[in-house]
C-alpha cells in the first residue's frame, strides 16, 4: 500500500458533522451518533441489487454443504469472525460451515497484531490450509478501504481456484467516513449471513424452523412452532407433538412437512431433499390428493394498499363481492432493511381478506395456505409506500409474482407506488382525463398523471413530498407542529410569569391529545414529552396525530387560523405548481379530474376547508373525488377488466 494516499481513503476522512463531537453534551452526542447511524442504513440501499445476487450465490453452495470463510484484518476481520460465530447457534448450521480469519491468527482478536493486515503472503498461505473446494466453498473478504494487503492476499488465492468470492468495502458509493465504516460491515454482513440462512431453508416465513430440539426450552419452543405453522398440529397434546417429532428425527421442518401431508418421514424426507430443504418448496410441491379447491382456480382479483400506518388488501371475485384485510405497516422508506418482513405482512393482509370472503367461509382456506395462494388470483395489484426508491422493483417484483404466482412481466401483475393505484379512476374513463392527485396525510404531495401513447397512465409531474423533516404543507405534521408550537409558547411565557392564567381550550385540547393533562400545567415539559419515545409511537406519529383534534376545534380561533394557513399553503404551492400553465404536463383544471386522498380528507372539516379555498382561488376542476377506501376502489376497476 502507498502509505502516502492513506489519507485520500474515505474510510479515514473526516466527518464534518462530528467535528466538535467532544465538546457536545452526551445527549447532543447521542443524537448525532444516531443519527449518522441512520445514514448508513441510507447508503446501503443502492447496493441492495448486488446484495441480493450474493445471497443467491452464497445460498446455492451452503444448501449442498459449502463452507463459508470470512477473512479481514483488525476490525473488519472481527466483525467478520463475530458473524460467523453467531450463525450456528443461531440457525442450527454446522460450526465447521462458517469460518471466520483474521490477519496475525486468533491472538489479534483481543490483540491488534501490527503489520499483520500488510502481509499479503498470509492471506494465501491461510486459505490454503483450509483446502477449499472450488466448487463449494466460498471467501468473503472485508476491507472498509478496499485495499487491506492481507485480504487481497485471500481474495486472490480464493479466486486463483474458482471458489466464490465476495468483497465487502465502505468505498465509493458507500462514502462512509471513518467511525461509520464499522456499522456499515455489520449490516451488510448479517444481511449476506441472515439472508443466505433464510435462501437455505433455514426458516419458514420469519421462524427458524431447521432446527432439532435439544433441550427443554428448545423442545416447547419447537411445539410452539407446531402448533402456529401447522393447522394440523393446533388441537394436539404436547404428547402427541413430541411423538410426531421423536418419529421425525427431532426436525420440526420435516415435523410440519409430515403432519400437513400426511406422508410418511421417508416420503416427505425426500420432497425437503428435493426441494432443497425449503419447507414452503417441499409443500408446494408434494402430491396432497385430499386437498380441497375453493371454487375453482384464479377466481379472485386483489388489491393491496401498503402504506406507514397499515397494509390493506381487497379480494373480489367476479361478480363483485369484496371482502377487506390488514396487517401492520409495511412502509419501504421505513422497512428496508426488513424485505422479508414486508412479505410476510403482505401475506398476512392478503389471506386476512381471503379468510373474510363469503366464498371461502363455508370451507375456509386450504391448509397449505402458501400453495393456494399461488392458484386463487386472476390479477394483482400492489401498491407500496416508498416503492419508486432504485433497486427496489427488482428484489421485490419477482418474489411477489412468484408467491400470487403471477408473471412478473405480464398484465395480470403490478407492482407500483402506492400513489399509482388512483390512476384507476382515469383508466375506467372512456375520455382518459389528465390526473391530479393531491394527498394529505403525514405529509403532503401532489402527483399528476397523463395518459400516453403506449396506453397507460404515466406520472409527468410531482410537487411536495419532501418529508416531514423539511416541511409537507398542509400535511398532518406540518398542522400538528403549529399546534405545538403554539402550546410551548404559551407554557414558556406562564413559566416566565408573561402568560394568560388559564390555558385556552385549544391548548388543553393538544395536552390532552398528548396525554400531557395532568397536575400543575406550568411543570409539563412538553417539549420532553413529545420528543420521548411512547411504546410503538415515534414523535413523528405523535404531533401528525394532533391534526385530527385541531380540525375538529372548529370554536377555536388559533384552529381556524391554523387549518387556513396550512389549508392555503397545500392549494397555492403544493397543488398550485402543477396547476401553472407553466408547469411540466400542464392540462387545464376543466379537463382535469381532481383526486383527494389520505388520512387528513377522511376528515370532513379539512375536507370542506380545502374546497372553498379551491374555489376561493377560482380552480374549476372537472371533477373533484375525495377517495376513502384506495384498495376498494381499485378492486371494483380490476373485477371490470377481468378476463373470464
Amino acid at each position: 500500500m502507498d502509505l502516502s494516499s492513506l489519507s485520500k481513503l474515505q474510510t479515514e476522512g473526516v466527518n464534518p458533522r462530528t467535528t466538535n463531537i467532544d465538546q457536545m453534551s452526551t445527549l447532543e452526542m447521542c443524537a448525532v451518533i444516531n443519527g449518522d447511524d441512520h445514514l448508513v442504513a441510507e447508503s446501503i440501499i443502492p447496493c441492495l441489487p448486488v446484495i441480493a445476487g450474493a445471497i443467491d450465490d452464497l445460498a446455492s453452495r451452503v444448501r449442498k454443504g459449502g463452507r463459508v470463510v470470512y477473512v479481514g484484518a483488525g476490525t473488519s476481520g472481527r466483525l467478520g469472525i463475530l458473524d460467523a460465530s453467531e450463525i450456528p447457534p443461531t440457525f442450527a448450521a454446522p460450526q465447521s460451515q462458517f469460518i471466520g480469519l483474521i490477519a496475525g491468527g486468533d491472538e489479534a482478536i483481543r490483540q491488534a497484531q501490527e503489520g499483520a493486515e500488510d502481509n499479503e503472503q498470509a492471506g494465501h498461505d491461510d486459505l490454503n490450509r483450509l483446502n477449499l473446494n472450488p466448487e463449494l466453498d466460498s471467501v468473503i473478504g472485508i476491507a472498509s478501504s478496499g485495499r487491506t494487503p492481507y485480504v487481497l492476499g485471500c481474495l486472490a488465492f480464493a479466486k486463483k481456484l474458482n471458489c466464490l468470492t465476495i468483497g465487502v468495502v465502505c468505498t465509493s458509493p458507500s462514502a462512509m467516513a471513518r467511525l461509520k465504516a464499522g456499522t456499515a460491515t455489520k449490516m451488510v454482513l448479517n444481511m449476506l449471513s441472515t439472508g443466505t440462512m433464510i435462501k437455505s431453508g433455514k426458516t419458514y416465513g420469519n421462524m427458524m424452523v431447521d432446527m432439532v430440539a435439544s433441550n427443554l426450552k428448545l423442545e416447547q419452543r419447537s411445539r410452539n412452532m407446531l402448533r402456529r405453522l401447522s393447522g394440523k398440529c393446533n388441537a394436539r397434546s404436547d404428547s402427541e407433538l413430541d411423538s410426531l417429532l421423536s418419529e421425525s428425527n427431532g426436525s420440526v421442518k420435516l415435523a410440519i412437512l409430515v403432519a400437513e401431508t400426511g406422508e410418511s418421514v421417508q416420503t416427505c424426507q425426500q420432497s425437503l431433499d428435493s426441494a432443497e430443504g425449503i419447507l414452503s418448496k417441499a409443500l408446494a410441491g408434494i402430491s396432497q390428493p385430499n386437498q380441497p379447491h375453493i371454487h375453482g382456480e384464479r377466481q379472485f382479483v386483489l388489491c393491496i394498499d401498503g402504506g406507514g400506518s397499515k397494509c390493506a388488501a381487497v379480494v373480489a371475485d367476479k361478480s363483485g363481492v369484496m371482502s377487506y384485510g390488514s396487517a401492520g405497516p409495511c412502509n419501504l422508506t421505513d422497512n428496508i432493511e426488513n424485505i422479508d418482513g414486508i412479505l410476510a405482512t403482505l401475506t398476512q393482509a392478503t389471506l386476512d381478506a381471503l379468510r373474510k370472503h363469503s366464498s371461502c367461509a363455508n370451507e375456509g382456506i386450504v391448509s397449505n395456505e402458501r400453495s393456494y395462494l399461488q392458484s386463487c388470483f386472476q390479477s394483482v395489484w400492489i401498491g407500496l409506500a416508498g416503492m419508486d426508491r432504485a433497486g427496489l422493483h427488482h428484489i421485490l417484483a419477482p418474489r411477489l409474482a412468484k408467491l400470487f404466482g403471477l408473471e412478473e412481466k405480464q398484465m395480470t401483475f403490478k407492482l407500483t407506488n402506492d400513489v399509482n393505484l388512483l390512476t384507476a379512476l382515469g383508466s375506467a374513463d372512456e375520455r382518459k382525463p389528465s390526473i391530479l392527485v393531491l394527498i394529505a396525510g403525514t405529509g403532503s404531495v401532489a402527483i399528476r398523471y397523463n395518459w400516453s401513447d403506449n396506453k397507460s397512465y404515466n406520472c409527468v409531474a410531482r410537487a411536495g413530498g419532501w418529508g416531514h423533516l423539511l416541511g409537507d404543507e398542509g400535511g398532518g405534521y406540518s398542522i400538528g407542529l403549529e399546534a405545538v408550537r403554539h402550546t410551548l409558547d404559551i407554557l414558556e411565557q406562564r413559566k416566565l410569569g408573561l402568560g394568560p392564567n388559564n390555558l385556552s381550550g385549544f391548548d388543553q385540547a393538544v395536552l390532552d391529545k398528548l396525554g400531557c393533562s395532568f397536575g400543575n400545567n406550568d411543570d409539563i415539559d412538553l417539549l420532553s414529552e413529545i420528543l420521548s419515545q411512547r411504546g410503538t409511537q415515534s414523535a413523528k406519529a405523535r404531533i401528525a396525530g394532533l391534526a385530527e383534534t385541531v380540525s375538529e376545534l372548529e370554536d377555536e380561533k388559533i384552529a381556524q387560523a391554523i387549518i387556513d394557513q396550512q389549508g392555503s399553503a397545500i392549494v397555492s404551492k403544493t397543488l398550485g405548481r402543477l396547476v401553472d400553465p407553466r408547469s411540466s404536463g400542464y392540462v387545464a383544471p376543466e379537463e382535469t379530474e381532481l383526486v383527494l386522498v389520505g388520512g387528513l380528507f377522511k376528515n370532513k372539516i379539512y375536507q370542506q376547508k380545502i374546497q372553498q379555498i379551491l374555489a376561493h382561488k377560482g380552480l374549476k376542476f372537472r371533477g373533484i373525488q375525495v377517495v376513502y377506501n384506495v384498495a376498494g376502489m381499485v378492486a371494483k376497476y380490476m373485477v371490470s377488466q377481468r378476463i373470464d
